[in-house]
């Protein structure tokens, strides 16, 4: 098996943000085409195992993107989950992500599980993946070994990532240290390197979306982001949201990119009654 690229924990900071031609050029923008995932991984930082079944509606997607479009340039969008092979339009999302000409190259973040049963119009349409290896459930030489055939004959860019531990990010209960919960988001990659939309909202990081899903909306987690709008202010007032030094609400309910990490292990059936029973 081969790797294109060798991960550094934590990754370096990327903190700057130029304005070319009135657009902000920023590492990545993602999205999350599903909540629900294939896999019950303890500590998911996009909670997966926690929120229901959803899935982004394609048309909505797009025009958040084409809004965003105006005044970002990612270097490359991803699209993530929850596990984005089990939205149903996928090859549909991702030929309608390339006419908004949002990044030069699109990306999909998988547990490479049912890659394996990917339409060639899925491999035309993705210019990279990066594939998480678990140490259980184990990808088979067998996928691995079409995954790679598949990326060869289609140019597709892999990124195998090893994934044997995940960060304990979230904070249970939440916290209301001022002083700590500032220096954790001063010193947190997520920001950075997590740029989110979720329903008409930009977020610097993934964390405010899926924790207002998880709360039910008993708290508000939106107000994190900000609203994407037709306006010639946007470009200013989000250069400016992604420099605030004021952490976010959802800060408080997390450690950071860069907390104590714990070995992978998949949540039984129990203990994900339990967790769940606890937000429902």
């Amino acid at each position: 098996m081969s790797s294109e690229r060798q991960h550094v924990f934590p990754p370096p900071m990327e903190r700057h943000y130029p304005i070319v031609d009135g657009r902000i050029r920023t590492r990545s923008l993602e999205a999350h085409i599903v909540d629900h995932c294939n896999l019950t991984c303890v500590e998911c930082c996009s909670l997966s195992p926690l929120l229901p079944a959803w899935t982004a509606d394609p048309e909505t997607l797009c025009a958040d993107l084409r809004r965003a479009a105006r005044v970002l340039q990612p270097r490359v969008f991803k699209l993530v989950g929850g596990e984005p092979t089990l939205h149903p339009a996928l090859v549909d999302i991702l030929q309608a992500v390339r006419g908004t000409g949002i990044a030069p190259t699109i990306s999909v973040t998988t547990n490479g599980l049912l890659l394996d049963r990917m339409a060639d119009a899925f491999w035309a349409g993705v210019d990279a993946l990066t594939i998480s290896l678990y140490p259980r459930p184990r990808l088979s030489d067998e996928r691995i070994r079409h995954v790679e055939a598949m990326a060869a004959r289609f140019d597709v860019r892999l990124n195998w990532k090893p994934q044997a531990q995940f960060v304990r990010m979230t904070r249970d209960p939440a916290s209301t240290d001022v002083a700590e919960t500032q220096a954790i988001y001063h010193d947190c990659w997520l920001r950075e390197r997590c740029h989110l939309l979720r329903d008409g909202i930009f977020y610097t990081c993934t964390r405010p979306a899926h924790f207002h899903t998880l709360h039910r909306g008993h708290d508000d987690f939106t107000q994190d982001g900000l609203p994407l709008h037709d306006g010639p202010s946007l470009a200013d007032e989000i250069h400016a949201y992604l420099s605030r030094e004021a952490p976010l609400r959802a800060c408080f309910h997390c450690h950071g990119g860069s907390a104590v990490m714990e070995p992978h292990r998949m949540m039984g059936r129990a203990e994900l009654d339990a967790a769940r029973a606890r937000f429902a």
